[in-house]
C-alpha cells in the first residue's frame, strides 16, 4: 500500500489527515485505523467496550517491513455512529517527546528510508552537515560571535539527535521486548469458588432474611411445592449472595439453579488463559502485571499455580471438530486484595 497525505480545507480539522497504515489495540482488540493525524484516528468498526466521553490508554502499532513500532497514548472517545459502524477518538496530553516520534516516524515512512529495525537509529543518527572550508578572508569583528553561535546551534543538535536517538533506541527495545519476550493472556477475569443452589423439587421460590454472611447451615431460600411442602435451600459453606438465577417470587423447576454463591473466607484471584507454548515458558511464582479496567495504576501479583489439563467439558465440545488453539489455566494472586465489586471484571493480564 503506498502511503499518502490527503490535505482538507475544512475549517474544523487542525491536523492533516494521514493515510498511513496503522493498527490501534483498544482494551485488548486491534483495530486498523483507516484516517488519523496528530490529533486522533477514525476507524470503520463496530465499538462497544466505550462511549462518547471516555478516556482509556491505547497502543499504536507501526507496521514496517520486517519490525513494528509501538507507542503506548492517552485518548478519549470523541464519537460513535448511531449504526455502530465508525468511531473516532483524539490523543490527550501528547508530550514535545512524542510529537516529534510521531513526525519523524511519518517522515520516514513517506520518504521510504526505513525498511528494517536497523534503519530507525541510523536515519536518527544520521550526520547532515559538513564543515565549512576556511578561506582566506578578510578579518570581520562580527565573525567571531556569529561563529559562536554557529558552534551553540551545532552542540543543540547534536544533543538533539543523541536524545532523539536514545528514545529511539529505548521504543525499539520495548516493542521487541514486548512482542518476543512478554507473555500475554488470552483472557482473564477476577474470580472466586462458587457455589450454585439447586431446588430439589419444583415450586415458588422464597427468599430468606440474610444476613452478610451466611454460615453453613444457614437458610438461603424456601421453594413452596405445588402439594404444599416447603423446601429449604441451605448455604453449605460460609459465603456471601452474589445472585439470584431464578427471581424471588418465581417458579423454578427441580434441579435449576437457584442462586449463586460465593465463598467469603477466600481472597478473589485472576483467572488467566494462556495458549499452551506461552505457558510452557511461565513458572510458578513469576510476577504478574494486572490491569483493571477503570484503574489508573496497574497491579502486580504471582503466578500461583498453572493447569495444563482441558477440562472435560472443553474436551467433549471438540470431539468430531477441528482442534482449535491449546490453552492453559494460570491463576494468578494479586499482591493487593481486590474489593468484592471487582468480582466478575475481565481484565488484562501480562507476564513480563
Amino acid at each position: 500500500m503506498q502511503p499518502q497525505v490527503v490535505h482538507e480545507a475544512e475549517v474544523h480539522r487542525q491536523h492533516v489527515r494521514l493515510k498511513i497504515p496503522i493498527n490501534v489495540e483498544i482494551d485488548g482488540s486491534a483495530f486498523t485505523v483507516d484516517d488519523w493525524s496528530m490529533g486522533g484516528f477514525g476507524i470503520f468498526s463496530e465499538m462497544t467496550s466505550r462511549q462518547p466521553g471516555e478516556r482509556f490508554p491505547v497502543k499504536l502499532i507501526f507496521p514496517f517491513e520486517d519490525f513494528e513500532v509501538t507507542l503506548r497514548l492517552d485518548c478519549q472517545m470523541v464519537y460513535i455512529l448511531e449504526e455502530s459502524t465508525r468511531f473516532g477518538c483524539r490523543f490527550l496530553g501528547l508530550s514535545q517527546g512524542q510529537l516529534a516520534l510521531f513526525r519523524y516516524l511519518v517522515d520516514a515512512y513517506l520518504s521510504g528510508e526505513i525498511v528494517s529495525g536497523g534503519d530507525i537509529l541510523a536515519i536518527a543518527g544520521r550526520e547532515n552537515s559538513a564543515a565549512v572550508r576556511e578561506r582566506g578572508l578578510p578579518y570581520n569583528p562580527y565573525a567571531e560571535a556569529e561563529g559562536v553561535g554557529r558552534r551553540v546551534k551545532q552542540i543543540a543538535g547534536y544533543t538533539l539527535l543523541g536524545v532523539a536517538s536514545l528514545g529511539l533506541a529505548a521504543l525499539i527495545f520495548t516493542g521487541v521486548q514486548e512482542r518476543f519476550f512478554t507473555v500475554r493472556a488470552e483472557s482473564a477475569v477476577i474470580e472466586t469458588p462458587v457455589v450454585r443452589l439447586r431446588a430439589p423439587d419444583a415450586g415458588i421460590v422464597t427468599p430468606a432474611t440474610l444476613p452478610n454472611i451466611l454460615q453453613p447451615g444457614t437458610p438461603v431460600a424456601r421453594i413452596e411445592t405445588a402439594d404444599g411442602r416447603f423446601v429449604h435451600l441451605e448455604s453449605p459453606c460460609d459465603c456471601v449472595l452474589y445472585e439470584w438465577l431464578v427471581m424471588p417470587g418465581q417458579f423454578t423447576q427441580q434441579g435449576e439453579d437457584v442462586a449463586v454463591l460465593v465463598t467469603a473466607n477466600q481472597p478473589l484471584l485472576v483467572r488467566a488463559q494462556v495458549t499452551f507454548e506461552q505457558a510452557n515458558r511461565l513458572a510458578v511464582g513469576d510476577l504478574a502485571l494486572i490491569d483493571v479496567p477503570g484503574r489508573s495504576d496497574g497491579m502486580r501479583g504471582q503466578v500461583e499455580s498453572i493447569d495444563f489439563r482441558p477440562s472435560l467439558r472443553r474436551i467433549d465440545e471438540t470431539v468430531g471438530t477441528a482442534p482449535s488453539r491449546r490453552l492453559a489455566q494460570v491463576t494468578i494472586r494479586p499482591d493487593q486484595p481486590f474489593e468484592f465489586e471487582d468480582l466478575g471484571s475481565i481484565v488484562g493480564v501480562s507476564f513480563p
